[in-house]
């Protein structure tokens, strides 16, 4: 009976072993199954080992996915791991258990059967049962469906392995294609090793490159998204590994204490010529132990190599391509910078011209550029214009093209406005720079009068200040007939590329072409200076020629006509007592009155302007003056409902000046504000401290909501006789001006169309 039940199990197994449409690993998961039913087992799991016959490293199991899944069981430990040393059944309890051999709360017993193909173990049978021990008759059932596991296993291997070699012909091919592009090493290897992990060679692939120009070896890595937990400790081992594997140049292979898949390292070294450059690491499971995957990993290393080698040479011609390039642009932009300092005469223009040479093209000279220029009067180098190459455009040439013996250079004021308005520049344009000791590298040159080059540290740099340490930096003087007029700064702060001695010696050829012609600049800029000046001196003395004139004809037509006012007004006061109130006669004497008193006025205000004031300076309190102003303009203030509102100094600012001759000032400003506003509008005065030209001063802001002075009138609210009141002499206002202009301060305005209008009355202290 016992018989006829094995031969029944052993003939379902085969069944299953040998149904079609099913996976090799369905029939196999579709055995255990199989043993665990007929035999009332607990559940039943099979280990595979590596290829190098030293830990188990796969598994399939009734309790465990369908695909299984990676373990790591040394041999020796654990039930499973002795059967695979020992060849022998082995039983052991709970406790003795494998962390990687699954078991139940159940499960009481546990049985590893070693399963031969031939002398060789091919899997490890690992029963669990409920009872004490397994019982004899499952052990002799399981050896005898133990050849129908290993031919599934032999099948599934087959499987497997078509498989692989279906994914590695298409891996290579994708290679090969990557390789023959033309990329850079930084551009490549991320997408191979991308390629290396999307195709299954590894679970994670690292490139470690041996030190180069730059003194520090560079890493690329790409890992499956599920091994990232791990990622530190491949890291970690990497180091290890690409170290010994280039001190024998041979690749070397090792199992991690790394819990998970990724437990096996397989590292190659990467040279070409005797040349060693590198290392690259393979992390995976038990197939990196395949000989073909370990071959395929040693070719892609190979081809990798390669692939480097001639991605270094190129990069080395391009390197010297690019340097005779420059040493070409060098010579170009010396010609062309000479034509065009010859041809450009504004200064502004030159200073964005010569920056925009420096940092200017696909292969700039520096990545940012900073002019200063002398000034003798302060003692210090004032920051004119600061240029990076992300704000320089490319220079357009005129006057013949890419010929270089006729074109020079050109820049547009669109791009020389956003040059400004760059934040570098507003950055340079607030430096002041001191020329009395070496504090500064720019300073420095022009006080050594030669180059100064700092390679290492630039503390204090402004230059330097955004982008960190150990900058370098240079200056060279702009020297103009052995006079240091300014300096340009250099520095590549954005590719923190060091500056050979092939860039300074270009920066002083340059500089020495550029000193010549912002200081050519400079005089011309001069020349014409002194040429404005000397037309505005003849035109303000022909002005004022002109107004003397005006002034003594006024005068003398003023004089002429108040008497004869006077009697008129005084006959026509008198008619107007003898005659009713409330007759026609009456009516037209009053206005008579009324008109003579107004043309009183105008004749006081033309006599007033004409004669030449004497001034009688005395100590007087701001705050005083504009109390007594107040109080003069106070009934028509009152009588238009105009809001005052008024903010008096902390503490009594006291002058240098005629009350009386301010006082008009005021009053002035104020009556022109109500004339402005009409009734219910406001009126806002300040009294502050302030500061004119260095000095110190008082200041009296009076504001109105008269909507403001009509734009086509701006310009002539001080000439005198000018007016837009149907009633007003123009001459309110130049009076105004005229006293304060006297007294050594300064009348400003602010002018805000359809709200008002704010004058700012500024008196120094002491005159």
């Amino acid at each position: 009976m016992a018989a006829r039940k094995e031969q029944n199990l052993l003939e379902q197994a085969l069944r299953v072993a040998q149904t079609s449409g099913r996976s090799h690993q369905a029939r196999l998961n579709g055995l255990l199954r199989l043993a665990v039913r007929s035999q009332g087992l607990a559940s039943a799991t099979i280990f595979l080992p590596d290829p190098e016959r030293r830990a188990l490293v796969r598994r399939f199991g009734t309790g465990l996915p369908p695909g299984g899944d990676s373990c790591l069981i040394p041999y020796g430990e654990g039930c499973s791991g002795r059967a695979a040393l020992d060849l022998k059944v082995q039983s052991s309890p709970r406790h003795e258990l494998h962390a990687d051999e699954p078991s139940s709360p159940g499960d009481r017993s546990f049985l590893a059967l070693p399963l031969l193909d031939g002398k060789r173990l091919a899997a490890v049978l690992c029963l669990a049962g409920s009872e004490s021990e397994v019982a004899p008759a499952a052990v002799d059932c399981c050896r005898r469906v133990g050849p129908v596991l290993v031919l599934t296993l032999a099948g599934l291997f087959a499987a497997e392995r078509a498989a692989r070699e279906r994914r590695d012909l298409s891996f290579i091919t994708s290679l090969g294609k990557l390789l023959n592009t033309p990329l850079t090493p930084d551009a490549m290897l991320p997408k191979l090793l991308k390629l290396c992990v999307g195709s299954r060679l590894a679970r994670c692939a690292v490139v470690r490159l041996s030190e180069g120009e730059s003194k520090k070896p560079r890493l690329f890595r790409n890992c499956r998204k599920e091994d990232l937990p791990k990622l530190p400790e491949m890291l970690q081992a990497e180091v290890a590994l690409s170290a010994r594997a280039a001190s024998p140049a041979s690749a070397r292979h090792e199992i991690l204490p790394v819990a998970g898949p990724a437990c096996h390292a397989f590292c190659i070294p990467l040279g070409c010529n005797s040349r060693g450059l590198g290392a690259m690491t393979f992390f995976g499971d038990g197939e990196l132990l395949v000989a073909e995957q370990r071959e395929l990993a040693e070719t892609v290393a190979r081809l990798l190599s390669s692939a480097l080698s001639e991605a270094i040479s190129s990069q080395r011609i391009l390197s010297f391509s690019r340097e005779n390039d420059k040493k070409l642009k060098e010579l170009s932009l010396l010609y062309r910078m000479s034509n065009t300092m010859l041809s450009t005469i504004k200064l502004n223009k030159l200073i964005h011209l010569t920056l925009t040479a420096l940092t200017s093209g696909p292969v700039p000279f520096f990545d940012r550029a900073t002019l200063f220029l002398s000034n003798e009067r302060s003692g210090a180098l004032l920051g004119m214009l600061g240029v990076t190459r992300e704000s320089s455009p490319p220079l357009s040439f005129r006057h013949g093209g890419d010929d270089i013996l006729s074109s020079r250079w050109d820049i547009s004021a669109e791009d020389m406005a956003a040059q400004r308005e760059s934040e570098f520049c507003r950055e340079v344009l607030g430096l002041r720079l001191k020329l009395d000791g070496p504090s500064h590298v720019a300073s420095r040159a022009v006080l050594e009068k030669r180059l100064i080059h700092l390679q290492g540290d630039a503390d204090g740099e402004p230059t330097a200040a955004q982008h960190g340490r150990r900058l370098a930096v240079a200056a060279s003087p702009l020297l103009a007939h052995g006079q240091a007029v300014g300096a340009v700064m250099v520095d590549n702060a954005l590719s923190k590329s060091p500056i050979g001695h092939e860039d300074l010696r270009f920066l002083q050829l340059f500089a020495n072409q550029a000193g010549m012609a912002i200081e050519n600049s400079m005089l011309f800029h001069k020349l014409e200076d002194t040429n404005r000046q000397l037309n505005e001196a003849q035109e303000s003395l022909l002005q004022k020629e002109r107004l003397a004139a005006i002034g003594e004809m006024a005068a003398g037509i003023a004089h002429e006509l108040k008497g004869p006012l006077v009697s008129i007004g005084g006959f026509a006061g008198r008619l107007s007592k003898k005659l009713a109130g409330d007759s026609p006669e009456w009516g037209h004497a009053d206005l008579i009155v009324r008109e003579v008193q107004r043309l009183e006025g105008i004749l006081s205000e033309i006599l007033l302007f004409s004669k030449k004031a004497t001034i009688c300076y005395a100590r007087c309190s701001i705050a005083d003056i504009v109390k007594d102003t107040l109080a003069v303009v106070g009934p028509p203030l009152e009588e238009k409902q105009i809001a005052v509102s008024i903010r008096w100094p902390r503490k009594e600012l006291a002058l240098l000046g005629d009350a009386q001759q301010l006082k008009q000032v005021f009053i002035n400003i104020i009556l022109n504000a109500l004339d402005a506003m009409g009734s219910g509008g406001k009126l806002i005065i300040q009294v502050s401290a302030g500061e004119l030209e260095g000095k110190e001063a008082v200041c009296v802001k009076i504001a109105d909501t008269g909507g403001g002075i009509p734009l086509e009138a701006v310009s002539s609210i001080f000439t005198p006789f000018y007016t837009t009141k149907e009633s007003g002499t123009g001459l309110g206002l130049p009076i105004a001006n005229r006293i304060i202009t006297n007294h050594g301060g300064k009348i400003q305005f602010t002018n805000t169309p359809g709200q008002g209008v704010e004058f700012r009355v500024i008196l120094p202290k002491h005159w």
